[in-house]
């Protein structure tokens, strides 16, 4: 498993933290997804051998928000 992390800059409430979250933990290979509000920092445990960070950025703009790789 790898762990990455990616900055949220636009989102700001805990409705926004529950819809990222559910977008990314959707994808096939994604073991977790945690975005705490204050940080705006995405942390991501994937399977890099299924999923992509590409397609973690998708699915976050998929959620209606931007994800800057760190």
């Amino acid at each position: 498993m790898n762990t990455k992390t990616y900055l949220i800059p636009d989102m700001s409430c805990a409705h926004c933290k529950a819809r990222i979250e559910k977008e990314v933990t959707g994808l096939n290979g994604v073991e977790a997804a945690d975005v705490p509000v204050e940080s705006k920092v995405l942390t991501v445990r994937f399977d890099d051998q299924v999923v992509d960070s590409a397609a973690i950025v998708a699915a976050v703009a998929e959620a209606g928000y931007t994800a800057n790789s760190q």
